[in-house]
């Protein structure tokens, strides 16, 4: 019951890991802030959050737009409760190659998983500053370390996030603040649905369950760990790529080719098709 009285924010909340961390601390009697775009779905989320004892509110956040964000924190401080865990979670995922993807494609992921989880983190860190208390944990994937074909933006928005925490971790130490990654590899939720996504990964190898990474964050917040990297696959690759990059993206580049698409996917600018082949 470590979260019992503790309250927690969760972006991203209305599916997935965001929805399951939520019941996983809920277990715990944890006062949770569900935040999405979808305020029905996150409806639903606080009444099975409420069933197995935790107590909720909703808010309708876009973590795209920084006046949302800034209000969302406003409204926590403001409810006079201490807020001790931040779960930076939104995110979403455009797989193909990089002159297939449209423009609305790559600036989605930027503007989620890049701009969105920054912004999200500048005002959990305004908060968390001023407490001198809080935990900053960030969703990042095992593609925020290593890279893979086809997954360009993706990884790109990964490596961000990675790179952002190692920057910030250090200059909240000193105000009490910790600031952790979680690196899972590929998870079972709704993320690569075939219609959300338009790849279907179940042949790169066997997914871990959402409520395994749910368990592995909940006991990470409890801890000074910078990073989580589930499951051990995940952690051997992440190792072997820092040491042997050579081997290690060979072995990933084959995982990856056995990926199927659910369509073709075609060009995206075909105001080019004019372009001819170069001939010798």
């Amino acid at each position: 019951m470590k979260f019992q009285s503790k309250t927690v924010l969760i972006t991203g909340a209305s599916s997935g890991i965001g929805k399951d961390f939520a019941l996983r601390v809920a277990e715990d009697g944890a006062h949770i802030y569900l935040a999405s775009r979808s305020i029905d779905k996150l409806e639903s989320v606080k009444a099975e959050v409420e069933k197995v004892g935790g107590t909720a509110e909703v808010i309708a956040c876009d973590v795209t737009k920084v006046d949302q964000i800034k209000s969302m924190f406003l409204h926590i401080a403001k409810s006079g409760r201490t807020l001790d865990l931040v779960l930076n979670n939104a995110g979403l995922g455009h797989i193909g190659k990089i002159y297939q993807l449209s423009t609305e494609q790559i600036q989605s992921v930027i503007d989620v998983n890049i701009t969105g989880m920054i912004m999200v983190s500048k005002y959990a860190t305004e908060v968390f500053t001023r407490q001198k208390h809080g935990h900053l944990i960030m969703v990042s994937s095992l593609a925020g370390l290593v890279t893979l074909p086809e997954w360009s933006i993706y990884v790109a928005s990964k490596w961000a996030i990675t790179g952002f925490a190692d920057c910030i971790r250090p200059e909240l130490e000193p105000h009490g603040v910790l600031v952790s990654t979680v690196h899972p590899g590929p998870v079972k939720t709704e993320f690569f649905d075939a219609d959300k996504a338009n790849i279907d990964i179940s042949k790169m190898g066997e997914a871990i369950e959402v409520r395994d990474l749910s368990n592995a964050i909940h006991k990470l917040a409890f801890t000074k760990k910078q990073r989580l990297l589930i499951p051990a696959l995940t952690r051997n690759f992440a190792l072997m790529y820092r040491f042997f990059p050579g081997i290690t993206k060979g072995m990933i580049n084959n995982l990856a080719a056995k990926a199927e698409y659910h369509s073709d996917i075609k060009e995206d600018e075909p105001d080019f098709d004019f372009i001819q082949p170069v001939t010798s």
